[in-house]
């Protein structure tokens, strides 16, 4: 960065090469740990931006997503009989199973419009059975809990390794002013003299967050090999209602991912010349502001659906060809 002189330690160096190599891998076979397995479209800008500057690189990124999630299967306790049941009374209706033991029901890193103007049953999309709205009954002699459906909106999380804490300072004022409240370093072995450390820090922010209990499962609906059966517990309306609040939250964290991309290049890229008055800066190769991206946006989805008409209409003058 123009403003930061100290040295970049070879191993981060290192490490980022390694991360660059495996992002310029073709999304076919490029996967990840997360349930698309690929980065998000509406992020790519962000990464290559970042990725871009001295000192800095992306770890891993959601750019916002709509998911729906069923919880995994209760693992048996080996505790004592009278404890186990002292825990069940204190709390029956204990999350079941981490992410890792569940199942995703839907995922979408796009705003849901097109479904809904077109009419098609949120129940189906998520996969869930239209319900009278009543809880389950709790299962078996202790009571245990059922499987719970989780809708969530998850607003834009970036990790982002950097070379010292020099150059996670400007990472770190870009998040908070631009919305992203609590971000931070996400380990504080950085704060150590170890060497080969490097802070990562996470941008984020939970104030967009969304989560709602939509349904459950009755895991002896499976028990004979069959599909299991998923539970609604709301209507078609709630739904709907929790649809409209994510598309409202999604055009929220789209603003405050261009201002946090405007602001860290600008702390990255300070004033040529020196001088409080001064407001020539010095912009990276290729630096759009985000009513230039906007416009660029739109003229290539332009070009996008012409070519597509293009070749449709191609395809209708062959087949008619071939019918006489």
């Amino acid at each position: 960065m123009a403003n930061i002189t100290e040295p970049i330690p070879e191993a981060f160096e290192t490490r980022k090469r390694q991360i660059l190599a495996d992002l310029s891998i073709p999304d076919a076979e490029y996967t990840d740990l997360s349930p698309k397995g690929s980065v998000d479209e509406g992020i790519r800008d962000l990464i290559r931006d970042v990725n871009a500057q001295p000192g800095l690189v992306t770890t891993s990124s959601c750019a916002g997503r709509i998911s729906v999630f069923l919880e995994g299967r209760k693992k048996q306790s080996q505790k004592p009989p009278q404890q186990e049941q002292q825990q069940q009374q204190q709390r029956q209706f204990a999350p079941s199973g981490g992410k890792g033991a569940g199942r995703w029901l839907y995922v979408s890193h796009e705003p849901l419009k097109e479904e809904m103007k077109h009419g098609q049953s949120l129940h189906g999309l998520f996969g869930l059975v239209p319900g009278d709205g009543r809880p389950p009954r709790l299962q078996g002699e202790q009571g245990q809990a059922p499987r719970l459906v989780r809708f969530h909106f998850d607003p834009m999380i970036l990790h982002i390794m950097t070379a010292t804490l020099r150059h996670a300072n400007p990472v770190l004022s870009a998040g908070s002013s631009s919305g992203f409240r609590e971000s931070g370093l996400q380990s504080l072995r950085c704060l150590e003299d170890s060497e080969g450390i490097s802070p990562i820090v996470a941008v984020r922010s939970s104030g967009l967050s969304l989560e709602s209990v939509i349904g459950y499962c009755d895991d002896s609906s499976g028990d004979d090999g069959g599909e299991l059966v998923i539970h609604s517990l709301v209507t078609e309306e709630y739904l709907e209602m929790l649809v409209a609040i994510s598309n409202e939250r999604f055009s929220v964290n789209t603003e405050r991912k261009e201002r946090f991309r405007t602001s860290l290049l600008e702390l990255c890229y300070p004033e040529k010349t020196p001088g409080p008055k001064t407001k020539t800066k010095s912009r990276p190769p290729g630096w759009e502001d985000p009513e230039q991206r906007r416009e660029r946006k739109k003229a290539e989805g332009l070009m996008r659906k012409k070519l597509l008409e293009s070749q449709a209409n191609a395809s209708d003058d062959t087949k008619g060809e071939d019918d006489l």
